[in-house]
């Protein structure tokens, strides 16, 4: 075994368990604010999960613990059994490269080419040849709906839904294990709010991806998602119920027994004109 070899730590062999994420009584409190709490989803490998909820409830604090963003201030995260909260620097960064990330505004870099940023995965994380990462790239531009002269513009050039869509050929580029998608509609029309969401229905078929939406669209969780989870603000909460208002397949949302649920999915105010003017 060569020095750099015996040198190298390598993540935990993942464990053939299911379901492949567990979040277990999870807690995250910055200073003396407590965002989640005792919070329990298990997600199945391949599984799209929606996660929504009204400003203010922990959507995105949920979705950057689940992959080891933020640390939880109590309980645990499993990813194929591995609880990130106590892998070293060097395996954390291996498990997420079985991670995709789909940012709110694409995140793209403006100094680069479309082409560089789909790219930039592949010459980070593998040693691909230049032929390589072209046929990839160009590949995964396609599999997107964009063309291959896209490749040479600048994201400025660029419209929204296109920028989406970018972002989202540079998120399975390396065909990761789990994609999380963080209000990938947010700022789009109609009609390009749906070609995203076919899009991720459209990445779900061509490969074995497990897919995490936090998104205020209704659309798309009806739409795309096969479970839904309705996250509600802490703070609102009597100190016995859960953070967790709903947690069932799309189709039950409207007619979910808890009044909270139903208010959100048809945007209603309810009480919350009250509870605003107090």
């Amino acid at each position: 075994m060569s020095t750099d070899e015996s040198n190298t730590t390598k993540a935990p062999e993942p464990q053939a368990t299911e379901p492949q994420i567990q979040v277990r009584r999870v807690e995250v409190t910055f200073e003396s604010q407590t965002i989640l709490k005792e919070i329990s989803v298990s997600i199945s490998a391949g599984e799209t999960v929606a996660v929504i909820g009204e400003s203010g409830c922990g959507k995105t604090v949920f979705m950057k613990t689940l992959v080891g963003l933020i640390n939880p201030t109590a309980g645990s995260i499993l990813f194929d059994g591995m609880d990130l909260a106590k892998l070293t620097p060097q395996q954390i960064s291996d498990v997420r490269r079985r991670f995709g990330f789909v940012f709110q505004n694409a995140a793209l870099f403006d100094s680069m080419s479309v082409f560089d940023n789909v790219a930039f995965p592949l010459r980070q994380s593998t040693d691909a040849d230049a032929r390589e990462i072209r046929e990839r790239v160009l590949r995964h531009l396609q599999d997107v709906g964009l063309p291959p002269g896209v490749a040479g513009r600048r994201p400025s050039e660029l419209s929204g839904g296109m920028r989406k869509r970018v972002g989202l050929a540079r998120a399975i580029i390396l065909e990761p294990d789990l994609v999380v998608y963080d209000e990938p509609t947010t700022g789009l029309d109609p009609i390009m709010s749906d070609v995203i969401n076919e899009l991720m229905l459209d990445v779900r078929k061509r490969y074995p991806v497990t897919s995490v939406i936090v998104t205020h669209d209704m659309r798309t969780a009806q739409k795309v998602a096969d479970r839904v989870l309705m996250f509600f603000p802490r703070t609102r909460l009597e100190a016995d119920e859960s953070q967790v208002l709903y947690d069932g397949p799309p189709e039950g949302l409207e007619e979910s027994s808890e009044r909270r649920v139903r208010q959100f999915v048809r945007g209603e105010a309810g009480d919350r004109i009250k509870e605003i003017s107090k």
